[in-house]
């Protein structure tokens, strides 16, 4: 569908995206010095990490736990299709031992009103004060960049310092600026608009650094789709060409709160 609509290479940043993801949060689990206990997957839709990865095999599920923050019309849906899941897939079986083992759990929130902060310190088994691990993924492109920096301040005073953040943002001079737009990436743009979701925020490398600075959080890495092509897509014969538009589109960036 997405060749058809000349978006080749478009599945291919989503799974890169997974993986960067996927990667990063288990390093942070594995940490020899100061491993997170907790992940916070803010705006998490039908993010499967808290069922889909496996934590046993780090030696920390058993004091580990997952929280998932969205709206409650997605999480109702969310919670019966992975009902469905856990009695009629082969692997289902993990998804129902870890919601009864209160190993996941769905934080409802309307973003619009409700207070992430209290939303979270209030909810069972949430810790305060406690290494964790935070992502965003695909949101702050949607958001005004006031949300995001209200997001980012409310969750820094819930969590430890040094806990992890992991979040993406879009490159404002390849996004948004005009007539300048690669075509790609345009079409990407377009299809957000056309479906009532249009991109309203973006940020290069300096100003993105120096937004998490702001907000309490310090930059450990920021880099793109491109970085990863050969190490996640080469040996699945999926690499993209270098002047795929796409692979410089949305930044990847691991941050840490300061003390």
């Amino acid at each position: 569908l997405y060749r058809f609509m000349g978006l080749g290479g478009f599945s291919e940043m989503i799974s890169v995206r997974t993986k960067w993801l996927d990667t990063e949060v288990l390093r942070a689990v594995e940490s020899e010095t100061s491993p997170a206990k907790q992940l916070v997957i803010l705006g998490a839709g039908y993010d499967t990490r808290g069922f889909r990865l496996d934590f046993c095999s780090r030696g920390n599920e058993d004091d580990f736990t997952v929280f998932e923050v969205d709206q409650p019309a997605v999480q109702e849906k969310k919670v019966s299709n992975l009902s469905w899941l856990s009695k009629n897939d082969a692997n289902g079986k993990v998804i129902q031992e870890r919601i009864n083992a209160k190993k996941v759990h769905f934080v409802p929130i309307d973003f619009n009103k409700d207070d992430l902060r209290e939303k979270l310190e209030s909810h069972e088994g949430f810790r305060k004060s406690t290494r964790s691990i935070i992502t965003m993924e695909g949101v702050t492109q949607y958001i005004p960049k006031e949300a995001t920096a209200d997001t980012l301040q409310k969750i820094r005073s819930l969590v430890a310092p040094g806990s992890t953040l992991l979040i993406t943002y879009v490159d404002e001079n390849r996004c948004l600026r005009g007539d300048d737009i690669p075509c790609q990436i345009g079409k990407v743009v377009s299809m957000a608009r056309l479906v009532g979701e249009p991109w309203i925020s973006g940020w290069d490398t300096i100003s993105f650094a120096a937004f998490l600075e702001e907000n309490g959080y310090e930059t450990v890495s920021d880099t793109t789709q491109g970085d990863y092509n050969g190490t996640y897509l080469k040996d699945a014969g999926r690499m993209l060409k270098n002047e795929n538009d796409l692979l410089n589109m949305e930044r990847f960036v691991v941050a840490r709160i300061r003390d």
